[in-house]
């Protein structure tokens, strides 16, 4: 809807709701979400689960790099799970975040489903803790989600800007990525100005206390701290929980139709990216309203309707699509000439994705609604048992439980749905003739092919499989750099796939009896008499 494309994306207006508003809305003296989740809930959590996170970085002239919290001492259940001492050291270098927790814990499982039936979108639930006195808390970045930030625990200071305008110098930078990993966005360069190299400007500088409310659209770049000017200030932790609308994760948004009804009907694409990532390359060199338009989310209640049902809302959002894909042809001079039938046929086959997607999401959140519910009867049926220090007695059954196991299934589910996707988008696409080498190919070569730095991967992030660069390969391991800036290090050959098939060099040259570093060493000398 028109009212979703002001909202959300890089055509999004952010908003702050002080927490009174919304207790006076409630008719209350605090809103419901004081004293919902504190860091004794944290604690409580380590204690029951086996948790994972990663510790941010705090430089805010480079990108935000992570690193893991956890640091296995041993071998057992025990040794190996992240625990409270771990995550406290991780607080005094950095923030500690806990991507997708509303499947983790079962006390925000439940407001994270809340969230997602009330949007009718997939979404996920993350939480960011910081000491109180962090002058740089999260460096300026963007996020690939909307974001509705609800401030739990102590207070943050929140810095937003506008996107950035600066896509013809940097086109290879994923607007929904900027300051992550390698990709840089300093501090200073931002408060620039509308005139500065960056083009953004300071929108909002505020802190968020307990019970606020802060909106931030996908692709708006934003840092925090928790530096109060008071030091009396009455909390030791901040802890704020983001209930994120991952349109650009799922799919769900022009860019993404497009492609699909291009790659379905063998047209080309002139925007094709030099990577997986969609959303980098010649699509951030398009006038700056026309690659708005594109990448904004698909109407907001499109999970919401059945397509066979609703012929018209579908001709309309179809409609929508054509008209920004004739921008891009006046724009690049190319036209695709699809008919309007195509991008109908494309939302149609999106709008089946998205609502499988969403319902793996809706199952993984009432499985860890159920699993608080089993906890909740089991503590008190052994509260005998309890052990002199409090430690929860961990039954070999109930560890079959833990949100490590639990969560990994759905995730593979998803992983399925995205390749049957991405099997639609391609199947009748005309097979050129497989040189010899490529015949050759393992069947699955995917997961054994030599790996290099620089390949474009999936590699598995807490039993799902997420897009990501090699960075680092040390022996028979491979460290890989993921789209968001997340980093895994020592992941095993199967746990990696490879995206795209090696391409095998065709040397011009007699090669028998050549070590690889003979024949690395001879192309060379070869390519600079080509030069020359």
């Amino acid at each position: 809807s028109s009212d979703g494309e002001k909202l959300l994306g890089l055509s999004g207006t952010p908003f702050y709701v002080p927490g009174y508003v919304l207790a006076k809305a409630e008719g209350k003296h605090q809103n419901a979400f004081c004293d919902f989740f504190h860091f004794p809930h944290l604690a409580k959590a380590l204690e029951e689960d086996f948790l994972d996170a990663q510790r941010g970085s705090t430089n805010n002239r480079k990108g935000w790099q992570v690193a893991a919290v956890s640091q296995p001492t041993g071998s057992s259940f025990n040794e190996a799970r992240m625990t409270l001492p771990q995550v406290n050291a991780a607080l005094e270098a950095g923030t500690v975040i806990f991507n997708n927790i509303g499947a983790h814990i079962p006390r925000l499982a439940g407001p994270t489903l809340a969230s997602t039936d009330a949007l009718s979108l997939p979404g996920a639930l993350n939480m960011y803790v910081t000491v109180k006195g962090m002058r740089t808390s999260a460096p300026p970045h963007t996020d690939r989600q909307d974001v509705l930030v609800v401030q739990m625990e102590g207070a943050k200071r929140w810095r937003v800007f506008t996107p950035p305008t600066d896509g013809d110098v940097k086109p290879n930078a994923d607007p929904f990525a900027r300051g992550k990993g390698e990709d840089s966005l300093p501090l200073h360069t931002l408060l620039e100005g509308r005139e500065g190299r960056l083009g953004s400007e300071l929108l909002m500088d505020v802190v968020t206390r307990e019970g606020d409310v802060l909106y931030i659209p996908a692709g708006f770049p934003h840092t925090t701290d928790t530096v109060e000017e008071s030091s009396d200030a009455d909390y030791d932790t901040s802890i704020h929980l983001t209930f994120n609308i991952d349109t650009h994760v799922w799919d769900l948004d022009y860019l993404a139709a497009r492609s699909a009804a291009l790659q379905r009907n063998k047209a080309q694409d002139v925007l094709s990216p030099p990577s997986d990532n969609r959303y980098t390359g010649r699509v951030n060199q398009l006038p700056q309203h026309i690659r708005s338009q594109l990448m904004d989310a698909l109407p907001l209640e499109l999970l919401d309707i059945v397509p066979s049902d609703n012929p018209d809302f579908m001709n309309g959002v179809a409609k929508q699509l054509a008209t920004r894909c004739k921008l891009v042809d006046e724009a690049t001079g190319q036209s695709a000439e699809l008919p309007e039938s195509s991008y109908v046929e494309a939302l149609e086959r999106i709008h089946s994705y998205g609502s499988d997607i969403l319902e793996v999401h809706r199952d993984m959140y009432l499985a860890a609604v159920e699993e608080g519910r089993l906890r909740k009867a089991e503590a008190a049926m052994t509260a005998h048992l309890k052990k002199d220090d409090g430690e929860v007695t961990m039954t070999p059954e109930r560890m079959q439980r833990l949100s490590l196991f639990r969560v990994r299934p759905f995730f593979e589910q998803i992983e399925s749905l995205k390749k049957d996707l991405n099997n639609w988008c391609v199947s009748g696409e005309s097979i050129t003739q497989e040189n010899s080498a490529s015949a050759q190919l393992d069947p699955n070569w995917q997961f054994t092919s030599p790996l290099k730095v620089g390949d474009e991967v999936e590699a598995d992030l807490g039993g799902a499989f997420f897009a990501g660069k090699i960075a680092q390969v040390t022996g028979s391991t491979y460290n890989v750099v993921f789209f968001d800036g997340d980093r895994e290090n020592g992941l095993e050959r199967d746990q990696i796939k490879l995206l795209n098939p090696p391409t095998p060099v065709e040397d011009d040259f007699d090669t028998t009896g050549m070590t690889p570093k003979e024949i690395k060493k001879m192309r060379k000398k070869l390519e600079k008499k080509k030069r020359k």
